[in-house]
């Protein structure tokens, strides 16, 4: 019944902005407030949440376009999979691109997922903005050697880049600071539960000879090219604390 219901949606890539108004309008009084988790402390960019609002004001929503900003966005997209995670109706099969994911949930429920946490581009949060950067740059040059190579899906790859330094997470965001190490490390498997497997196979693949060596090559020249981007970025804005990583230290580096 739920796949009858989304294709249709998928193939016009757009929901009925009234959807959204309505659920804007909905009393909030009644939902319960659940414990935080400390994955709830993952933040987007405000520049994605202030180009959602945008969006969401427009007579119709235009899918391709959220999942474009989503995508551009590590914060975003992580929230977007941990709500899919979270919807039982859609086991065992769960959507495999964005534009799947948003249109399985209700509007009002990604755009506040998304816009809980948000950072600015600033001085303040230049690590958290380098690692973000960094990410979206991985994920654009594994996009480009997966389509060179054409026996993995560019749109795969994509992901597969975004997400390959998820592990680093914790100490760009500090989360030392919030509790007890076993706290974070339990943070980080349920983020772990709510990749696609065909990301984690990817992400192991770096370490583990045995895994895919496609993967390993893809995300080891994505990794060089995005560091060297950066490094140039870096040459170029004297106000920003470079290393050999660009604005990211050679700690929080993955590949």
């Amino acid at each position: 019944m739920l796949r009858d219901i989304l294709d249709p949606v998928n193939e016009r890539s757009w929901l009925p902005s009234s959807v959204w108004r309505q659920l804007c309008s909905q009393e909030q009084n009644n939902q319960a407030r659940k414990r935080p988790e400390l994955l709830d402390e993952i933040p987007s960019m405000l520049s994605t949440v202030l180009g959602l609002n945008i969006l969401l004001q427009e007579p119709s929503i235009d899918l391709k376009k959220v999942s474009e900003l989503v995508l551009n966005d590590l914060g975003a997209t992580i929230q977007i999979l941990r709500l899919i995670a979270r919807e039982p109706d859609l086991t065992p099969e769960l959507p495999c691109r964005m534009g799947g994911c948003l249109a399985s949930l209700d509007v009002d429920q990604w755009f506040r997922a998304i816009s809980a946490r948000t950072f600015p581009r600033d001085l303040e949060h230049v690590e958290t903005s380098g690692f973000w950067e960094h990410s979206r740059l991985v994920g654009q040059y594994a996009q480009l050697v997966a389509e060179s190579m054409g026996d993995i899906s560019p749109e795969d790859a994509y992901l597969v880049g975004l997400l390959h330094g998820v592990s680093s997470i914790p100490k760009v965001l500090g989360w030392t600071s919030y509790g007890s190490g076993g706290e974070v490390s339990e943070a980080m498997r349920a983020m772990e539960g709510t990749l696609p497997p065909f990301v984690l196979d990817a992400i192991h693949s770096m370490t583990d000879s045995a895994k895919s060596a496609p993967w390993r090559f893809i995300l080891t020249a994505a990794h060089e090219l995005a560091s060297a981007r950066m490094d140039y970025v870096c040459d170029n804005a004297p106000s920003l604390e470079c290393d050999g990583h660009g604005i990211i230290s050679e700690e929080t580096s993955v590949c």
